[in-house]
């Protein structure tokens, strides 16, 4: 119901002093939305207009009557203005108490038109109940697009992936052709002809004479039976010497007989070794050490001359050496090691800067004591030759051969792991009317992706996820291996800006 707005209290008291039976009331109907608020809120105040006019003019009815809920509110509503005079709210009281009585009295069918008015106010409750629902649905509707909202311009602004690579290094090889002349011939660098492709270094070429000589040992063996193996000792404690010729027999103290290889004198007080051998060698012959006598000689004598063995006697196989002609072939190959080990002490004064090359011009000159197939133990060789020592420096060869490699990386990759050490240089030639000759140097190095550079193209990644991600990355041969950053961590897919997608590059692996 709607209720009483503010009403200024002088107004009241001007007017009912003034003419008291000529008040007009009038109550302005309050809006049904009005009606719906007081449901919800405390009761609103009702506006008053007392105006003077007529009685004839005053309408049938001024007020509905009042609900009691209303009226016990009365008291709740707050005034626009709090008087402290007690009295002049007990004179609104009083007013309002009198007008209400006088309505009854001349508009009984108020009454009835106020319980329309409650029962409209009732017909309203549902509808309330519903706009109520529906609202708090479209706030939680609301609330919910905010949300999601919040969470795309999250995506957007904070979601990122950061891939680090890992490069593979990729292996490149080159040579090139030296011209190796004194210094001041041309510069370095330089070609003196169109056609001469070769790369100037400062350098020199000369010949080295060389000659050497060695004995080696025959390898060839022949089986020709077999052999008891031994060294005695011809011991003379006579006063004179004593000589025995070869195939003289000594024998063993269990009667077991063999011969000397060799003629010996046995000075007196003295002894001599000498090898042994048997008629009829078998392995019961291959006896420990023992002591022998020479029963060819005198017998008065053979306590004093006689035979010692040290070690034990040996059977074997009975091979009798020869020369194999791959004997002779070790033995030349040898002999021309030798001969470079004798250019190569020239050349040892020379600096760590310099590189230095031998090479033989011709094939030395051999002189051999036996040929192939020479039943000896063992043979001489001789040799003698001339040799080119080529000398240059290997910091003049270093820059060549980087300045060659780096026209072979591509833009988006670097030069690494390139050790001048590593280069390895063979003789081509030698041109013994200039002095010039002409090596070959091998280098290599490892080329890789730049910190910098943008193979991988952003663009190609947005809206992958890992797997795909992974399956593009292993398109590209330099890459090795990869990580994956990604930002918030749960988030697995790359996100929708190429801005927010980085791409990292690792140093080469050593």
């Amino acid at each position: 119901m709607p209720r009483a707005k503010k009403i200024s209290a002088p107004i009241l008291e001007k007017k009912t002093e003034k003419k008291p039976k000529k008040i007009i009331k009038t109550v302005k109907k309050v809006k049904p939305a009005v009606k719906k608020a007081v449901l919800k809120k405390k009761a609103l105040p009702v506006i008053i207009d007392i105006i003077e006019d007529d009685e004839d003019d005053i309408p049938e009815k001024y007020f509905p009557e009042l609900p009691e809920t209303i009226s016990e509110k009365i008291s709740d509503v707050t005034p626009i203005e709090k008087h402290n005079n007690s009295s002049d709210i007990d004179q609104q009281k009083k007013f309002f108490s009198t007008l209400i009585t006088e309505i009854k009295e001349k508009n009984p069918s108020g009454n009835q038109k106020n319980k329309h008015q409650e029962n409209d106010n009732l017909d309203d409750e549902p509808t309330t109940k519903k706009s109520v629902s529906l609202y708090r649905r479209l706030v939680w509707r609301f609330i919910a697009l905010t949300v999601v909202l919040l969470l795309i311009v999250f995506y957007f602004s904070f979601s990122k992936l950061t891939i680090t690579l890992s490069p593979k290094g990729e292996a490149i090889n080159d040579s090139l052709l030296l011209k190796v002349s004194p210094a001041g011939a041309t510069g370095v660098g330089e070609t003196n002809s169109d056609t001469d492709f070769r790369e100037q270094v400062t350098g020199t070429a000369k010949e080295v004479a060389v000659s050497g000589e060695n004995t080696y040992q025959a390898t060839g063996e022949e089986f020709i039976g077999d052999e008891i193996a031994g060294t005695v000792n011809i011991i003379n404690n006579s006063p004179k010497s004593q000589a025995l010729i070869a195939t003289t027999r000594v024998l063993s103290s269990d009667n077991k007989m063999y011969r000397i290889k060799t003629a010996v004198n046995v000075p007196a007080g003295g002894e001599v070794p000498v090898a042994i051998y048997a008629d009829k060698p078998s392995e019961d012959l291959a006896i420990s050490a023992t002591t022998f006598t020479i029963p060819g000689l005198w017998v008065g004598l053979q306590d004093k001359i006689y035979a010692k063995s040290t070690q034990d006697f040996v059977f074997r196989q009975k091979v009798k050496k020869y020369i194999k002609s791959s004997d002779i072939e070790q033995a030349t190959n040898e002999m021309n090691n030798i001969l470079l080990a004798q250019a190569k002490n020239n050349g040892s004064s020379l600096g760590k800067d310099q590189a230095v090359l031998y090479q033989t011009l011709n094939p030395a000159n051999f002189v051999i004591s036996a040929n192939a197939g020479d039943a000896k133990d063992n043979f001489t060789v001789k040799a003698s030759g001339t040799l080119v020592m080529v000398n240059f420096s290997k910091t003049d060869v270093a820059k060549l051969a980087a300045a060659k490699l780096n026209l072979l990386v591509p833009d988006d990759k670097q030069l690494v792991d390139y050790n001048p050490e590593n280069i390895t240089y063979s003789f081509d030639s030698f041109d013994d009317k200039t002095g010039v000759a002409t090596v070959k140097a091998t280098f290599s190095g490892t080329m890789v992706l730049k910190n910098d550079s943008d193979i991988i193209d952003k663009k190609q990644l947005v809206n992958l996820n890992k797997d795909q991600l992974v399956n593009y990355l292993k398109t590209f041969p330099e890459i090795k291996s990869y990580e994956f950053s990604f930002f918030p961590s749960f988030i697995t897919r790359a996100p929708r800006l190429p801005e927010r997608i980085s791409i990292n590059i690792k140093g080469l692996d050593k």
